[in-house]
């Protein structure tokens, strides 16, 4: 980490940006600011490293920008986040080899915002553990894949998930995001059991939907049954709640909410839409941002504005220019990788 002269130094930098801050620095030069970063942040880096890493960023002004953007010391642009310490950050990346590490830090390095914000830090864990599973998908992508059985599972935006397969069970295991799950019967008569953070649901000749939450709300999974039925249990726990057709439940690790009907457009991000009625425009924004690689934040000034309608998730963009039109807000744009709602 900087020194505390040093983080001043950086300060008056961020802290008053410019025409030219906001210029696309060539991707070569990221690629060398994030081996840097690498290093230095990994804490194993020599003295002779550290002063190579600031020649490095002394030698040209683009070197600079690079370091500052991935470092984003501007605690103007992480106004809105929760901050994870560069302790935590730096673990998490020790997790994985050294290629891995870059692989990973690359997936934030063009946002031009802070690497260690909330975001940054959801986004390692995605890719992270996309880097060994058996199917995963991207920012805005969906994916059906079939599984040795016929079964057919639909992966929304970054999601991941791996496969087991073996004489007495067929195992899917969500490793984060969202999937759409249609049973096939098995010639052995094998269970089919979907394997989550938060628990493990058996179906019964159906097909389902499975998401997993993060955020203020706390780490919580849903699944909504749209034919057939299924069986939750929450964590290790061996209580079982049954789960028919037209019905949803939240779960989490400790227990299982109670059945609610389900929310009609549940489903229509399979067929490529975000369907939805009297939303709040907080709430809206962050599941749009979900489709977009960046950050997508809302000003609280227009948080509890009401959201209605049919949106395309295969351009965000084009989302965002229907709610301008539509609705008294205007984006403010850093760069393409962070974006605000505001109010006009």
């Amino acid at each position: 980490m900087a020194s505390e002269s040093g983080t001043t130094r950086f300060e008056r930098l961020v802290f008053r940006p410019s025409a030219d801050a906001l210029r696309p620095i060539d991707p070569a030069i990221v690629d060398q600011a994030v081996a840097w970063l690498v290093k230095i942040q990994s804490g194993g880096a020599s003295a002779s490293e550290s002063d190579a890493c600031d020649r490095w960023r002394q030698s040209h002004p683009d070197h600079e920008r690079a370091w500052l953007r991935l470092c984003g010391l501007g605690r103007d642009l992480r106004e809105g986040t929760s901050a994870v310490t560069p302790q935590i950050a730096r673990s998490t990346l020790r997790g994985v080899d050294r290629q891995q590490r870059r692989w990973a830090l690359k997936a934030v390095a063009g946002l031009g915002v802070s690497a260690w914000g909330a975001w940054g830090a959801w986004a390692m864990r995605h890719d992270i553990a996309a880097l060994n599973a058996d199917h995963c998908t991207a920012a805005g992508e969906r994916r059906r894949v079939v599984l040795a059985d016929g079964t057919q599972v639909m992966l929304n935006t970054r999601t991941a998930i791996d496969v087991r397969f073996d004489a007495a069970t067929r195992t899917l295991r969500l490793l984060g995001g969202e999937i759409m799950v249609a049973t096939a019967k098995d010639a052995m008569r094998r269970p089919f059991v979907v394997l989550g953070r938060d628990g493990r649901i058996v179906p019964i000749g159906t097909r389902f939907v499975v998401r997993e939450f993060d955020g203020d709300g706390g780490e919580r999974s849903e699944v909504t049954v749209l034919e057939g039925a299924v069986d939750v249990s929450a964590g290790e726990r061996s209580q079982v709640t049954r789960v028919p057709a037209g019905s949803r439940v939240r779960y989490s690790a400790a227990s299982v909410g109670a059945v609610g009907h389900l929310d009609e457009s549940a489903a229509a991000w399979a067929d490529g839409s975000l369907v939805v009625e009297r939303m709040r425009l907080d709430d809206f924004v962050a599941e749009l941002g979900r489709y977009r690689t960046g950050v997508l934040r809302c000003d609280p000034a227009v948080a509890s504005v009401l959201v209605s309608g049919s949106f395309p998730l295969a351009d965000t963009d084009a989302v965002l220019a229907m709610l301008e039109e539509t609705l008294p807000v205007r984006r403010q744009s850093l760069s393409r990788y962070w974006v605000t709602v505001a109010a006009r």
